[in-house]
């Protein structure tokens, strides 16, 4: 399991810290040999496998020639960012700020790290894979199968005549962990959230959170979670912080916290 721990402050609810653990379907690491699957994968055999699908910049509005390429290339300045956030954060209290900023900030880093080092994407591509029980179901969930690393899958299913379902109920261990809040807790912390931002392109933010994430949960499609982490990153580090100033100074390599998405109203 990452040794990265969401830590709220105190002023904060333990609802609000239980649901960001939720946010961001915490993967246990259980070992070498874990597998993950789903109930409807066909006999095991050797099959093809998509490529972790790649977040990419480029969602930016439709505009012609040199336009679009200045869209695309466009990172907004600090001093961008700190008119956009006065303007964002109008009519709230400090302490209503630092409640935003740190569940934005605690979200997204935790979509980070399970992005840049693990396979949360390729994961949830699958839309029956057991990760997708972190939208759906509270307390203790599984996640996926521990197998014996000395076991050959592809060779045990095709000796025995075995299913990837067959092979796990015989073969496997569930992976569990314990989620407090699904998919519809989340949406209800963006909303107690939401109720005192007074900034219509704030409060839209918010909202396209809360319907993107109703919508992961109905469809099981990853690249509507893609979207969310996006979305997130771009609050984070082009709106509540300033990535390339507040965080580029404690990473080794300041490109992620650099990168724009361009998802944000303020900029546009």
């Amino acid at each position: 399991m990452s040794n990265h721990k969401m830590q709220f402050p105190s002023h904060i609810s333990k609802s609000w810290l239980s649901v960001c653990i939720f946010i961001f379907f915490l993967a246990v690491c259980v070992g070498l040999a874990i597998h993950v699957t789903s109930e409807e994968d066909a006999i095991c055999s050797d099959s093809d496998h998509s490529e972790v699908p790649i977040v990419s910049n480029e969602n930016v509005s439709e505009k012609s020639g040199s336009d679009i390429e200045h869209a695309k290339n466009y990172v907004p300045t600090e001093e961008d960012v700190l008119a956009a956030r006065q303007q964002a954060t109008e009519g709230m209290s400090q302490q209503q700020i630092e409640n935003l900023t740190e569940v934005v900030k605690t979200a997204n880093l935790w979509f980070e790290h399970k992005y840049m080092n693990g396979d949360l994407f390729e994961q949830l591509s699958d839309p029956n894979n057991l990760y997708w029980n972190y939208f759906h179901q509270t307390g203790e969930i599984q996640i996926g199968w521990a197998v014996d690393g000395g076991l050959d899958m592809d060779a045990v299913c095709e000796r025995e005549k075995l299913s990837i379902e067959e092979f796990y109920a015989k073969y496997g261990t569930p992976v569990v962990t314990t989620n407090l809040y699904d998919a519809d807790g989340f949406i209800g912390l963006l909303s107690e959230i939401n109720s005192f931002i007074q900034n219509e392109n704030l409060k839209s933010e918010l909202q396209y959170l809360m319907d993107q994430t109703e919508q992961a949960k109905e469809t099981h499609r990853m690249e509507i979670v893609n979207d969310i982490y996006k979305k997130l990153h771009d609050l984070d580090y082009f709106l509540l912080r300033y990535g390339p100033k507040d965080v580029a100074k404690y990473v080794e390599d300041d490109s992620t916290v650099s990168k724009y998405y361009g998802t944000l109203p303020f900029y546009q």
